[in-house]
């Protein structure tokens, strides 16, 4: 089974990711995630409307920069966390309560090695209340208001969407970025989205 939906360019996608998770570079002073601006994280056109700092320029596939990435992963990693804990605050039993907790396990480390390789990258923070865009914050809000098999469900469609976006995004990133502590990030992570993606697709219904 191909990694991307069929029909759908890699390039496409991280393009579009960029433009979406990293739209909005001004972080919240409070706890928690900051939302960007009203940006459908699902458009996976290349015709990404040019935004600073995020290398995405429309008609235009270019690479992302080092904190596009950063933003971009970081968003990843606030919403894997976040979309976890909702989904077990709902009782899910079996494989998705084993899935949703190895979610939990692998994207606090990948959190915690994320910022570790920013740290090495000169001019690229990590911002202290990771970016979710209006989307993701919005896919957050569905799945809570979701119960029993409707929120399974949805998890699981949210979930192949995500590791899919962020598959191509690390891969991409780790062969044509411009930061090597960042580039091996991208690489070596790129291997437990696949696994997650894997994963989660096996339990698609």
């Amino acid at each position: 089974m191909p990694l991307l939906p069929k029909g759908a360019s890699r390039t496409a996608v991280v393009v579009a990711l960029a433009a979406a998770l990293g739209a909005c570079n001004a972080p919240r002073g409070d706890e928690g995630a900051a939302t960007g601006p009203a940006t459908d994280a699902a458009d996976d056109s290349a015709a990404a409307t040019a935004t600073p700092g995020t290398g995405a320029v429309a008609g235009e596939a270019l690479p992302l920069t080092g904190q596009a990435f950063v933003d971009a992963a970081s968003g990843s990693d606030q919403f894997e966390l976040e979309s976890a804990r909702i989904v077990q605050s709902k009782g899910v039993t079996g494989d998705l309560r084993d899935f949703a907790q190895m979610m939990i396990r692998d994207h606090t480390a990948s959190a915690n090695a994320l910022q570790a390789a920013a740290s090495k990258v000169e001019g690229v923070q990590l911002r202290q209340a990771p970016i979710l865009t209006d989307a993701q914050q919005g896919k957050l809000q569905q799945l809570q208001a979701a119960d029993g098999k409707s929120a399974h469900d949805l998890y699981i469609r949210q979930q192949v969407e995500a590791h899919e976006k962020a598959y191509a995004m690390l891969t991409t990133y780790a062969s044509s970025g411009d930061a090597k502590p960042l580039m091996d990030f991208a690489a070596k992570t790129a291997p437990v989205v696949q696994k997650h993606l894997a994963e989660v697709r096996n339990m698609q219904p």
